[in-house]
């Protein structure tokens, strides 16, 4: 059961207390019958009417599924009445006042525990006026000052406990979304390439085995990997951080470039994953062809003023289900290799039948 209706109910057999006692009061002669059979339904209407909308669902979807400060304005008036109505018998009824406030430490604020602590104080105060100038002998001035004098103490102390673990409640809920939010920053940093800001090869093979999985079911895709052609010797001739400076352009040249349902990931140095999310290789390989060109257009301005080039090559595959995305990768690797024996800064597809031997999807 949940934790909705579980406090709806616990909040029901409370009521089924209170009409106990006032079927003992009325037993005793300090009650009427005819109250009683009134007051008792009406005194659960309210909570029986929020245990059906939590069973049936509807009350999911309100604010405060249990409308706690409804049903607890509601049972103030309804211990209130029953306090009217037992004379002899009122004092342990000032007992189901303090037993609504008690729900008030699950959803409210400490300002709405105060606020209900007032009205309930308040509307106490108003019935022991009236009930003490209308019946002074069934109830006496001087008994109804002593427990308004226990109500004056015993609820506002009661209210302060009760705000002090809401205000606990509402700094333990903010702690848990930072926590939250810690985390989720922590897993996105962990799946992140930290030089280019793409996918890592960690997360990479991760969205690759998705969308496999989908592709065995639904439309399938295209697996290519890039490579930046003479990398290394730019790295030799211009240093590291020229290289660094390369590798963060060609992502953010090609990330704006890439279409709905495409990803592109870093797989390891100056290689790169692309999953295309179109199924026919003729069409992933005009796409990449369109990369290509971007990127022979580039010219990356150096610290000493001067600019630099450079091409990229690719190895084309599509998906084959139902096999392991390393086979397609694997696919791609062999294309992107002949791509390099073919000079360079081309596109080069995987043979239809060609070799699909696994590799290691893992650094």
């Amino acid at each position: 059961m949940r934790y909705w209706q579980l406090q709806a109910l616990a909040a029901l057999i409370c009521q089924f207390g209170g009409i106990l006692f006032m079927g003992i009061a009325a037993r005793l002669g300090h009650a009427s019958w005819a109250f009683v059979l009134v007051w008792a339904p009406l005194s659960m209407a309210l909570t029986l009417w929020v245990l059906l909308g939590l069973s049936l669902g509807f009350g999911l979807r309100w604010r405060d599924p249990t409308l706690t400060v409804p049903q607890i304005a509601y049972s103030s008036v309804s211990a209130v009445a029953c306090y009217a109505a037992v004379g002899p018998m009122r004092g342990p009824s000032l007992a189901m006042a303090c037993l609504a406030l008690v729900f008030s430490i699950f959803a409210l604020s400490a300002r709405q525990v105060r606020w209900l602590t007032t009205f309930v104080v308040s509307l106490y105060a108003l019935a022991m006026v009236i009930l003490s100038h209308w019946q002074p002998s069934r109830y006496p001035v001087g008994e109804e000052l002593a427990n308004f004098i226990i109500v004056l103490t015993v609820l506002p102390a009661f209210a302060l406990l009760a705000g002090r673990q809401s205000n606990l409640r509402v700094q333990l809920n903010r702690q848990k979304s930072e926590l939250q939010r810690a985390l989720a920053r922590l897993d996105e940093q962990a799946g992140q390439d930290e030089l280019t800001g793409l996918m890592n090869r960690r997360r990479a093979v991760e969205k690759l085995q998705e969308r496999c999985a989908q592709a065995r079911r639904g439309p399938g895709f295209c697996v290519a990997l890039a490579d930046l052609d003479h990398f290394k010797s730019v790295n030799d001739r211009c240093g590291h951080a020229v290289g660094d400076l390369v590798l963060r352009r060609f992502a953010s040249e090609l990330v704006p470039l890439l279409r709905e349902g495409d990803v592109l990931a870093r797989w390891g140095g100056e290689e790169f994953l692309l999953l295309l999310g179109v199924a026919d290789p003729v069409q992933a390989s005009q796409a990449l062809e369109r990369l290509r060109q971007h990127v022979e257009s580039l010219a990356v301005p150096l610290p000493d003023g001067q600019t630099l080039r450079f091409t990229v090559s690719f190895g084309l595959t599509e998906y084959r289900p139902p096999e392991e995305g390393s086979e397609a990768v694997a696919r791609a690797d062999t294309a992107l290799y002949r791509a390099k024996a073919q000079g360079r800064n081309r596109v080069v597809t995987a043979d239809p039948g060609g070799p699909a031997a696994g590799v290691s999807l893992s650094h």
